[in-house]
C-alpha cells in the first residue's frame, strides 16, 4: 500500500468511528428516555386504575393470618389464592 492510500485510508476510518459513536450515544439516549416515559406512564396507570372502593390499608407491613379461607374477590381484577 503506497504511504498516502494509507493516510486516506485511516481518515476514513476514524470518520467512520466518529459517525458510529454518534449514532450509539444517541440510540442510548433515546432508549433511556423510552423507557423513562414507559416507566411513568405504567406507573400513572396501575394507579389509576384502582377503584376507591378497593383500596384497603388494612395489615399494611404486617402478615395476617386469616382464621378461615379466603372469600371470594368483590373488586374486578383482584385475585386471591386459594387456602392450603
Amino acid at each position: 500500500m503506497r504511504r498516502y492510500d494509507t493516510s486516506f485510508a485511516a481518515a476514513a476510518r476514524d470518520a467512520g468511528i466518529r459517525r458510529i459513536s454518534k449514532f450509539t450515544w444517541r440510540a442510548g439516549a433515546v432508549g433511556a428516555v423510552c423507557s423513562a416515559l414507559i416507566a411513568v406512564a405504567f406507573g400513572h396507570h396501575a394507579a389509576a386504575q384502582q377503584p376507591k372502593a378497593c383500596n384497603g390499608n388494612a395489615g399494611q407491613g404486617t402478615i395476617v393470618i386469616p382464621a378461615q379461607p379466603p372469600a371470594p374477590a368483590q373488586c374486578a381484577g383482584q385475585v386471591t389464592s386459594g387456602a392450603s
